[in-house]
Parts: structure tokens; sequence; C-alpha cells
């Protein structure tokens, strides 16, 4: 075989070694690259989340992100005790997809636009009533407080032909009622503030509640039928009160009228110890003597 054919031979195979080991070893380091590149722990969607709804630990998540490509409004952990509620909490200002990075921007911001609008849960609304300071425990009552709401109302009855109805009247009520319409009902304002932060004990004028729609209608009629009173509830207690227990009225507020009724009917019986006993004798005057008959 002629020469030069070989030395062409060659060093074509030299060069077809030389790029092969050129491609195998940039394909290598390239994949070390990626390997070895360091990462953080983002804040993620663990699901899709809709505008309004508030960001809680079920729905929230960490997801680990290429150091490199972290962006500018990415929230990093920073350290593995930090919890999700305490990296970024409130509602949200857009839809943000499942494992989509969450960023403080994305959240409602207090100072702009319809905060309590914003704040609102699905299928309640915003309902302001009036206050005084007797009302709203002095004041002490602020934004995201949960309070119950008690009606005192006057109630008239007309003149009953019944005698049994009329007697249940009147051992029941004489003129005034009060009774718990609402349980556990959230505070979202007091005046126009609505973070609690802001609020000073103070009196206010008006307090906005969140209330479902068939409470805002008992809202609305309420407040046409008497004062409210707000009554505070303490943290974490979210227990409701059966709803069919007995109302409260001016007769049932105090013992007397019952202790008075117990104590006439004792007499009426003979039961009490003062009462007067009953005799078989009879007194019959005649001129100015007095005889005694014992009768049978």
């Amino acid at each position: 075989m002629n020469k030069n054919i070989l030395i062409v031979m060659g060093g074509g195979l030299l060069v077809a070694i030389l790029v092969a080991t050129l491609v195998k070893f940039g394909m290598d380091g390239g994949s070390k690259v990626i390997e070895t590149e360091g990462k953080v722990d983002i804040l993620v969607a663990a699901q899709d989340l809709r505008i309004g709804e508030e960001l809680s630990d079920n729905n929230m998540k960490w997801a680990g992100w290429p150091e490199g490509s972290v962006f500018s409004g990415a929230i990093r952990r920073k350290d593995k005790d930090q919890s999700l509620s305490d990296a970024l909490s409130g509602r949200l200002a857009r839809n943000v997809a499942k494992d989509e990075p969450l960023m403080r921007s994305a959240t409602i911001k207090e100072d702009k636009g319809n905060f309590v609008a914003a704040i609102l849960k699905p299928d309640h609304r915003a309902v302001a009533i009036s206050v005084k300071a007797e009302s709203m425990v002095g004041g002490f009552i602020t934004p995201g407080d949960f309070v119950d709401v008690i009606l005192t109302y006057k109630i008239k009855f007309d003149d009953e032909d019944d005698p049994i109805a009329k007697m249940v009247i009147n051992q029941n009520i004489d003129e005034y009622a009060t009774e718990t319409i609402l349980q556990n009902v959230k505070i979202l304002a007091i005046d126009q503030t609505s973070n609690s932060d802001d609020v000073k004990i103070k009196v206010a004028k008006t307090v906005t509640l969140e209330v479902n729609d068939l409470g805002a209608e008992k809202l609305a009629l309420a407040s046409e039928m008497g004062p409210l009173t707000l009554a505070l509830r303490g943290i974490g207690d979210d227990k409701i009160s059966a709803e069919d227990r007995a109302v409260t009225t001016d007769i049932r507020m105090t013992r007397i009228s019952e202790q008075l009724l117990d104590e006439y009917k004792k007499v009426r019986n003979g039961e009490h110890e003062d009462a007067p006993h009953p005799s078989n004798n009879v007194r019959i005057y005649s001129g100015g003597s007095v005889d005694r008959v014992t009768t049978r």
C-alpha cells in the first residue's frame, strides 16, 4: 500500500480519536457541573391556588432550587426549623399554579386596594354595625378577634283571651328579652382600620364583622330590633353553644318571680311552715258572748 495513503489514514484516525475524547470530556464535564451545583430551598405552591385564598402550611411547601437560578423575590429557607407560615402569610392577590414559586408581591397588601373585600372567606359577607363603649368591651376588641353577637329587644304581647297562655307569658316575660344571635364571628375592621397593630384602645363607632349570607340578614334585622352587644371570646375558644337553649328574659334573669310562685304554692297547699293551719273550730257570736263549736 502506498506510504502516503497510510500516513493520511493514520492522521485521520488520530483526529477522530482526539475529537471523540474532547466530546466525551465535554459531556462528562458538563454533567459534573450540573450535579455539583448547589441548591437552596425556596417557597412554592403545593397545589393550584386561586386569588383570595389564604396561605397555610397545607398549601405551601419547600422545594430545592439551583442556587444560581434563584431570582429576585424568591423566598429562601433561612434554616431547617423555619415553618412555612413564618416565611409567608396572608391571602393571594392572583392565581398561583402548583410548584410555582411564591413571592411576597403575590400577596394582598393591607394598605392597597379594598383589603377587607380581599380577605373575606368564600361565600362570606362584611357587615358593619353601630357600637358604643358598653357594647364592645370598652374598646378592647381589635381586628382579628372573635366575638358573639347578643341582641336585646322589647316584646309586646296582645291581651290573651286564653288564661293559660296569659299565665305562661306572665310567668316568663314582662317586657324585655335577650339572646345570642351569632357565635364565633370574626372582627374584620374597627371603624376604618383593618390592621390590629394600628388600633388603639378607643371607643369606635362601627365594627365590621365577617358573616355568611344568613348572618348578614340576621344583623340587618337585629339592628332594627334593638341594641347589639359584642361578647369577646378568648383566643382559641371556638365552642358553639346549642341554639335551642332558653332565651334570657327580664323575669327569668332573676329568680324572685320563681321563688314567689313556689312560696305561694306551698302556702296554698298548707306545706309552708308559717302557713295558717285549717281548724275545725267555729266561733258563734251572740251579743257579747262567743261560743266555740267543734265540727267534724
